[in-house]
C-alpha cells in the first residue's frame, strides 16, 4: 500500500517540533488488521488503548507518551541520562561532530548567568531526545504504523525529554492541540510565578493536572467524559485522595460485581468518576461493538483487555509505591531529570 506524507507546522505559541503529518485515510481491511495485530513492537495494550478506537472513529484522538510507552523505554531513558552527564562533564558523546563538541566546550565561557546555563542544558536534553528516541527503531515502528493507518499525528512537549504524540483522523484536532499547549504554558507560568508551598514538590512539575480548563480541553480531545475530568481535577486538587487512590478504593469497596463496569475502563491511565459511569461505559461499549464488526474473536480479547485495565486501576496505589521504592534504590535522580524539574 502506498502512502504520501504531507508535513506542515501547526505548532502553538513558542513551541518546537510540533509538526503534523498525515497520509490518506485507509479502510482497515482484514489484511491491514492482521498485519497490525501481528506487529511485535507495539504491545496489544497500545493497539487497544491508543490506535483502534481512533481508527474506528470512536475517540477523537489517542495519546502516546514518548519514550515511556516504547518497549525499550528503560534503555532509551538510561542512554539519555548517561549522555547528558557526559556532555555536562565536557566529554564528547557518541555521534557528536567535532565541531559541535568544540562549540559546547567553548560556549560555557559565554554562559554568564544561571538562566543561560539552564537554557543550554534544556537544549542539550531536547537534542538528545531527537537523536536517541526519534532515532530508535521502536519509535520508527510506531510512527510508521500511524502513517500506514492513515492517521495524523502531532507532538507536544511536556518536558524536554517527554513528548506526547497525539494521533487523530480529523486534521482540525491539530488546532485544539495548539490551544491545549497554550493553556498548559499559561498554567505552568502562573504556577512558577506564584508557587503554592502546600502542594507537594512531586505534583508541582505538572500543575496543569489541577487546572479545570486544561483537563476539560484534554478530555474533549481524547474523548473522555467531562464528569470524569471534573472528578480527576477535584481529586488532584483536594490533597485528600489522589485520583489513583480514589479510583482504586471505589473498586475495592464495591459491594457487588454489578457496581463495576469494566467497559468504563476503556483506555490506560483513565479513572472514571464512578466504576459504573455510564458515559465512560458507553464509550467502551461502542469500541467493543466496532471491533466486533471487524472481528468477533478480537472483540472477545477487547473485553479481556478492559477487564485488565480495571484490575490495573484497582492495583494502582500498590504499583505507585513499588515504583517509588524502586527509584529510592537507585543511585539517585538522573541529571536530566533534575534539570527538567528545575525548568
Amino acid at each position: 500500500m502506498q502512502t504520501v506524507k504531507n508535513r506542515a507546522d501547526f505548532g502553538g505559541r513558542g513551541t518546537k517540533r510540533q509538526a503534523v503529518s498525515a497520509t490518506p485515510a485507509v479502510n482497515m481491511d482484514d489484511n491491514i488488521l492482521r498485519e497490525f495485530l501481528d506487529e511485535p513492537v507495539i504491545p496489544f495494550k497500545a493497539k487497544m488503548d491508543d490506535f483502534l478506537p481512533v481508527v474506528l472513529g470512536v475517540r477523537k484522538a489517542g495519546q502516546i507518551v514518548m519514550p515511556a510507552e516504547l518497549p525499550d523505554a528503560g534503555i532509551l531513558g538510561a542512554t539519555i541520562d548517561d549522555r547528558f552527564r557526559s556532555k555536562m562533564e565536557g566529554r564528547r558523546i557518541p555521534g557528536e561532530s567535532f565541531g559541535n563538541f568544540l562549540k559546547g566546550k567553548t560556549g560555557k565561557f559565554w554562559r554568564r548567568n544561571q538562566m543561560q546555563d539552564l537554557r543550554f542544558r534544556l537544549e542539550v536534553l531536547r537534542d538528545l531526545y531527537t537523536d536517541i528516541v526519534e532515532g530508535s527503531q521502536s519509535y520508527k515502528v510506531y510512527m510508521g504504523w500511524i502513517d500506514k493507518l492513515g492517521l495524523y499525528k502531532k507532538e507536544l512537549e511536556s518536558r524536554p525529554t517527554i513528548r506526547e504524540i497525539y494521533i487523530f483522523k480529523d486534521p482540525s484536532v491539530s488546532v485544539e492541540l495548539g490551544e491545549l499547549q497554550d493553556i498548559r504554558k499559561d498554567v505552568r507560568y502562573a504556577s512558577m510565578k506564584a508557587p503554592d508551598p502546600s502542594i507537594p514538590v512531586s505534583l508541582r512539575a505538572f500543575p496543569e493536572e489541577r487546572s479545570t480548563s486544561y483537563m476539560k480541553k484534554l478530555a474533549s480531545i481524547l474523548g473522555f467524559p467531562i464528569c470524569c475530568a471534573d472528578r480527576y481535577v477535584f481529586d488532584r486538587s483536594s490533597g485528600v485522595l489522589s485520583p489513583e487512590v480514589r479510583a482504586s478504593n471505589q473498586i475495592l469497596h464495591s459491594e457487588s460485581p454489578e457496581e463495576v463496569n469494566n467497559l468504563a475502563y476503556f483506555t490506560k491511565d483513565f479513572f472514571p468518576c464512578q466504576p459504573d459511569c455510564e458515559e465512560a461505559a458507553e464509550i467502551g461499549r461502542t469500541i467493543y461493538e466496532k471491533i466486533r464488526e471487524l472481528n468477533p474473536e478480537l472483540a472477545d480479547r477487547y473485553l479481556e483487555h478492559v477487564a485488565e485495565n480495571a484490575r490495573m486501576v484497582r492495583q494502582y496505589p500498590e504499583i505507585i509505591q513499588q515504583r517509588i521504592a524502586s527509584l529510592e534504590q537507585q543511585a539517585g535522580v538522573g541529571e536530566g531529570d533534575q534539570v527538567e524539574k528545575d525548568e
